[in-house]
């Protein structure tokens, strides 16, 4: 039998945490180990004690997100880690579901279901792959051009050797960790998708999501630690087909945070000057042809008039076309071309010319 993790990651945000620990509780199939990763480890017990979960608690605050899954794979005496979001839930059958295909694969993804912020089920058209797909280097990028098959680490099952092997990488990045572990996982083997959805995803909560323009400076901070993880990933990768698809990713964090970056401040901020802006054009220009159009070419012809038009006009002038379209209240999201009736926007669904800002 397939040994399986549950990793809990809980940092300044335990409002959910009771919904989360209690999906652990009711699982049909019981994680043979629970770990947590938190700021508050007397209130994370209390949480634990009272659904007769047992885990060990690692209070370890200064950590990036991924270095925590770099220590999460070295505390998981187990096969698998399966994380779980302190913000989202598990169905009571995901570990059952899940070990029948923990055979091996460096990466198990599956499909969700979502909630709001008051745990309401919100229907959407959200276009998840409804059939059970390997996914490959090689055919990687035609994959990740219709769906983001590397975001909600909830939806994960980690093979834990790999965590283990890229723990130095992890170490070095910032934030963009399910789009880390997605990348290093290909370099591993296949990685398998099923579309059975097991978990619950919670839309509003997240540091990742836009649903108002006053939250767009929150946004800019987090695009801006993923500008950095990216370049370091793309530096790091040497397989051809993970490049390319870690350079669009590139591409677009980098081209948000050039024309941000004059109006928002942040704790981090990448820095990305004029002719690395050039540059890396060029670049994704060479590798990408024919899918250009993935960013939107408004974007990166405002972004080379800035130096004529004043980096702070262009910034507000992107600005004020991302809150005019959130003003709206619906509008297609990318290549999915989808209205959401309740209007959520995530950092890891990729867009069209016309969509709004979102990696």
């Amino acid at each position: 039998m397939v040994t399986l993790t549950v990793a809990v990651i809980v940092y300044g945000r335990y409002r959910f945490l009771d919904e989360a620990v209690k999906s652990i509780a009711f699982q049909t199939r019981q994680p043979d180990n629970v770990v947590v990763f938190t700021d508050n480890g007397g209130l994370v017990r209390k949480i634990l004690e009272k659904y007769g979960v047992k885990a060990e608690i690692y209070q370890e605050p200064h950590l990036s997100l991924p270095a925590t899954y770099a220590r999460i794979g070295e505390v998981a005496g187990t096969e698998y880690v399966l994380p779980l979001e302190d913000d989202d839930v598990f169905k009571p059958n995901k570990l059952e579901a899940v070990e029948k295909y923990c055979k091996g694969y460096p990466l198990i993804k599956h499909a969700a279901d979502f909630i709001d912020e008051e745990s309401r089920p919100i229907n959407v058209l959200d276009n998840q792959p409804a059939n059970s797909l390997v996914i490959t280097r090689e055919n990687v990028w035609s994959h990740h051009l219709s769906y983001p098959y590397h975001a909600w680490p909830s939806t994960f099952a980690i093979k834990t050797a790999l965590l283990r092997k890229y723990k130095e990488d992890l170490f070095k990045l910032k934030l963009h960790a399910d789009f880390a572990i997605f990348t290093l996982a290909l370099l591993e083997g296949e990685i398998l998708y099923v579309p059975y959805r097991l978990i619950y995803y919670r839309i509003g909560s997240g540091h990742s999501q836009l649903t108002t323009c006053e939250s767009l400076s929150k946004l800019v901070c987090t695009w801006n630690k993923y500008a950095y993880d990216d370049y370091i990933l793309w530096k790091t990768i040497n397989d051809k087909h993970i490049k390319k698809l870690v350079l669009k990713t590139y591409m677009t964090h980098m081209l948000l945070v050039y024309l941000l970056n004059s109006i928002y401040e942040c704790p981090f901020t990448y820095k990305a000057d004029y002719f690395h802006l050039l540059s890396t054009i060029t670049r994704y220009s060479m590798n990408c042809f024919p899918h250009l159009g993935l960013v939107p070419m408004k974007r990166v012809g405002l972004a080379l008039l800035s130096p004529v038009l004043g980096k702070k006009l262009a910034a507000n002038i992107f600005k004020n076309s991302i809150c005019k379209k959130l003003n709206i209240g619906a509008v297609s999201v990318g290549r999915y071309n989808r209205s959401w009736r309740w209007l959520v926007w995530t950092a890891d669904v990729y867009q069209s010319e016309d969509s709004l800002p979102i990696s």
